[in-house]
């Protein structure tokens, strides 16, 4: 499991930049949970490091991908 507890997540087309924090909470097939800070965006990212679910209360541009920060 990743130990990163934020992540920039990054989209494209358009552009788009979130950083997301560790909520602690585990999601399905062993992902942790990640939100940002204005609750719009929640990402289920595994210990690769690979976004495995997105949801968002506005669209997101394609590709997305996660960063680690720390």
């Amino acid at each position: 499991m990743s130990t990163a507890k934020r992540y920039r997540l990054v989209a494209a087309d358009p552009y788009r930049e979130f950083v997301l924090t560790a909520t602690g909470a585990m999601g399905s097939e062993g992902t942790q949970v990640y939100v940002d800070e204005s609750g719009a965006v929640r990402a289920e990212i595994d210990g690769d490091g690979e976004v495995r679910s997105i949801t968002a209360a506005l669209p997101l541009g394609r590709p997305v991908r996660a960063e680690p920060l720390d």
